[in-house]
């Protein structure tokens, strides 16, 4: 027999998998009862009183809670009954090692990009004064005003854990287009861009890269905020840059992850979720070793300067980090695809990662961008916002990507 007839799974791929599929179910419990965790960890100060406030039925059925449960059991029945079948076997692999030339691959992503441009142009507001195009949230509000007060492009002082790059990155979108728009716009293409690059880099399919590229492209999360100021892809952008540099040019790897944190210090929490990715990837040992040392001394430079900043408070509250589990279901509800599929993907990438070391990276991503919704409520006051779940969306999306690939690296 070959060897890749009688590989077993490492016990990384179990470890990430067991791991990854637990913060999945439990964030999808919420799905199916919306206000089970609400009602069994929320505690208002009547409760304190012994007063019983109104209380929801917390097993009552969610809205999409029908959809996922038989569009869950209609995809694990399919797969359980064609899984042996040589010929569907054959249908699957001639499929997955299916490609398209280089030169088709860079027409099509420029019709994509054509296509998405020329429907959301009209909402970046050209032409128009600065006053006169804003958004609706009150961020925006606050962040229009700590722009209009910035002398410089460059921030005056560093005092806090401030999103200073994106402020910078707003600053110079004033100045050049008279206009705060234009570079998150240019943001999110390059987003789709290198969402394209990533996924194919990973599976040696730009078939994979393409099929990726759309799913973020056609998700309402992502649609919603991609010509936003106040909520900006930068950190986003700049933190997958980081990952793909850790396997194309990894010196700039340190350099996208830093301004990752400086647009978004939420991103500070995804440095375990890099080191993973560096120590799996299939890249020289000596190049792991050095960007793993130069991540832990990112960690421990960012404690360092935390215990300095005497407006940032951790304290650590069980009650809220369950609560913070219910954000995935709530924020995503409009993404039915990312949501029902959720669970078929996890199970997709272990089946795939006896092939495919990246699909273990890539559950660790999943994983830990589903985690961090938690611990943000339970070890701050800041509450979850939609936009956050975007790196959800482009790892989702790659991962798709990837059962679409025949790429094996061990």
């Amino acid at each position: 027999m070959k060897n890749s007839e009688v590989r077993r799974y490492s016990k990384v791929s179990w470890l990430v998998f067991l791991f990854t599929i637990s913060i999945v179910l439990i964030s999808l419990v919420p799905v199916i009862f919306p206000a089970l965790f609400s009602e069994t960890f929320f505690k208002t100060e009547l409760d304190g009183f012994g007063i019983t406030s109104y209380n929801l039925e917390p097993f009552e059925l969610g809205g999409l809670a029908a959809t996922l449960i038989i569009t869950n059991i209609i995809v694990f029945v399919i797969f359980a009954l064609f899984k042996n079948k040589i010929t569907w076997q054959e249908k699957i692999k001639s499929f997955t090692k299916f490609q398209i030339s280089q030169k088709v691959a860079l027409i099509l992503v420029v019709i994509i990009l054509i296509g998405y441009v020329s429907v959301s142009y009209s909402d970046v507001g050209f032409g128009m004064p600065i006053g006169g195009h804003g958004e609706i949230y009150d961020d925006w509000d606050r962040l229009k005003h700590k722009l209009a007060n910035m002398q410089n492009i460059w921030p005056e002082q560093i005092t806090s854990f401030d999103p200073h790059f994106k402020h910078i990155l707003l600053k110079i979108s004033e100045r050049i287009f008279e206009n705060y728009f234009v570079i998150p716009f240019f943001s999110s293409i390059g987003l789709l861009i290198i969402t394209y690059l990533f996924t194919n880099k990973i599976t040696d399919s730009r078939i994979a890269g393409l099929l990726s590229m759309l799913l973020v492209l056609q998700s309402n999360l992502f649609l919603t905020f991609d010509t936003s100021a106040a909520f900006a892809s930068f950190w986003t952008l700049f933190y997958l840059l980081s990952l793909y540099f850790i396997i194309k040019i990894w010196p700039l790897t340190p350099v996208f992850y830093v301004l990752s944190i400086l647009s978004k210090i939420l991103t500070a929490f995804f440095a375990p979720m890099s080191i993973f990715f560096i120590l799996n990837s299939d890249v020289s040992k000596q190049r792991k070793i050095i960007l793993t040392v130069i991540f832990l001394a990112i960690i421990v430079i960012g404690i360092s300067v935390s215990t300095t900043q005497t407006n940032i408070g951790l304290e650590w509250n069980s009650d809220e980090f369950w609560l913070g589990f219910t954000a995935f279901a709530f924020q995503m509800r409009l993404d039915i695809i990312f949501v029902i599929f959720l669970l078929p993907l996890t199970v997709g990438l272990f089946i795939i990662s006896k092939n495919n070391r990246y699909s273990n990276s890539i559950l660790i991503l999943l994983a830990g961008t589903l985690l961090s919704a938690p611990l943000v409520t339970g070890l701050t006051d800041m509450t979850n916002q939609p936009y956050r779940f975007l790196p959800l969306v482009v790892f989702f999306s790659v991962g798709i990507g990837m059962l679409f690939a025949n790429r094996k690296t061990i």
